[in-house]
């Protein structure tokens, strides 16, 4: 079976999705498509138009690749590009949707497929192997990265290669989210060690926000208004999958440098969201994170009880040294308890600096108090001696020590309008070193 398939493109189509079907027939032992477009970038553009593909066979999804050269893709019971799902091949219709994440305003664009599948029979090849069984470490603190990608869609390294950079920065837990897919879960997942807890989501790489679902290892969904759903909806599916939904990067750059990447969706501000990432990458790099934190405060203040997280977002080795990490306090070190603990709020985003904060008898960032009277105690460690301290109180700044590389504070807060109280450590410079999630008071939150 041959199939050749074209179609134009122009500016109007940008953040459309294009469905094209064609028929496997029965027997079939391997499928390959080659898709192509052009002009990729056209003379004096910043940046390149951008087209993925979207695959489902009779029965459900196949897969995707955000944003990779690579676009043909050869799918059989033994192998899979990268972003796609190995396996049988169902006889019948199957569906290759073009995802139209970018045109530019003065391009006229083709593109085609050609596409074609082979009754050859396949080599035998060994099954995976399972994810090695691990035993669980106790309660404690967990340090780690929510938010990385591979070469299953934009990174430009492979899984084991993620992994490594997790056990090279002694990290307790790292979780590969690439964009739209979820082909990259199960190596993932057979790379867990002793040292390392390997987790799994993706990002939900819309044209208007980008989001990751942590914990789930089913694809999901991302085509806001092309799938029928809002994205309020795909965050419930998210979560009745038993996953962790989570804002990402809300104020990055956007178009057209990075299309979707910063959050536009005017019914999830926050809507059913309760976790934002505030810090993403490096506290200074495009992310806009200085916005991202005055967001979270907004939601803070407006009652919304949000977790505050960060992620790397890593797609090749770090070359600055200084990203925010989470850590996290869980009854063990596994994904459903690390996740557990996130929702809570049990944890706090760190380039360095270790702090202790609690409120008596015995809250911690993320527990909540129905007074309006705290007695509050900050403990922090490997702080640099010019970094200051600052204890926000409904998004303003309370009190500013000096850290003097370690120490501790003790306070009273007493304000009838005190909502939640969180601490920051910053360099002399105004860069964020560390902060922690909030304590809260009063009854009322969302």
């Amino acid at each position: 079976m041959q199939y050749h398939l074209s179609g134009a493109l122009d500016y109007r189509q940008s953040k459309t999705h294009l469905a094209h079907t064609f028929v496997v027939p029965e027997g079939a032992t391997r499928l390959m498509i080659h898709f192509d477009y052009t002009p990729k970038q056209s003379l004096g553009q910043l940046v390149g138009n951008d087209l993925s593909l979207t695959l489902f066979d009779p029965i459900g999804a196949r897969g995707a690749r955000h944003n990779n050269p690579d676009r043909n893709i050869v799918l059989s019971a033994v192998e899979a590009t990268p972003g796609y799902i190995q396996g049988t091949l169902p006889p019948g219709t199957w569906t290759v949707w073009v995802d139209v994440h970018r045109i530019q305003p003065l391009d006229t664009m083709s593109y085609w497929f050609d596409i074609e599948t082979s009754d050859e029979p396949l080599p035998l090849i060994e099954p995976f192997p399972p994810a090695p069984f691990l035993t669980t470490r106790g309660t404690g603190w967990y340090r780690g990265d929510l938010h990385g990608h591979s070469l299953h869609s934009d990174g430009k390294w492979d899984v084991p290669d993620l992994v490594q950079y997790g056990l090279e920065n002694h990290l307790d837990f790292v979780t590969l989210t690439d964009h739209n897919t979820v082909s990259g879960l199960a190596q993932m997942d057979r790379l867990a060690s002793g040292a390392l807890l390997t987790m799994g989501g993706t990002e939900l790489t819309t044209y208007y926000g980008h989001a990751l679902a942590l914990g789930v290892r089913r694809w999901q969904e991302w085509r806001v208004g092309a799938s029928g759903l809002t994205m309020p909806q795909l965050a419930e599916k998210v979560m009745q999958d038993g996953g962790l939904f989570i804002i990402a990067h809300p104020h990055s750059i956007g178009d057209p440098y990075c299309t979707g990447c910063n959050w536009q969706y005017l019914d999830m501000m926050p809507g059913n969201a309760r976790c934002v990432e505030i810090w993403n990458s490096v506290w200074d790099g495009e992310s806009g994170n200085e916005k991202g934190l005055r967001l979270w405060y907004d939601w803070l203040n407006a009652g919304y009880r949000m977790v505050a997280t960060a992620g790397t977002d890593i797609h090749r080795p770090l070359t600055d040294p200084r990203p925010g990490f989470n850590i996290v306090y869980a009854i063990e070190r596994s994904e459903q308890a690390i996740l557990d603990a996130i929702r809570k709020g049990h944890l706090y985003l760190s380039a360095g600096p270790q702090l202790e904060f609690a409120a008596a008898p015995d809250l911690m960032m993320g527990d909540c108090a129905i007074t309006d009277t705290l007695d509050l105690h900050l403990r922090w460690q490997g702080c640099s001696k010019d970094d200051c301290i600052e204890i926000v109180v409904n998004g303003n700044t309370q009190t500013t020590l000096i850290a003097n590389l370690t120490g501790e504070h003790r306070w009273t807060l007493h304000h009838p309008d005190a909502r939640w109280c969180i601490a920051t450590v910053r360099s002399a410079d105004g860069y964020m070193r560390a902060i922690t999630n909030p304590i809260f008071m009063g009854e009322g939150w969302r």
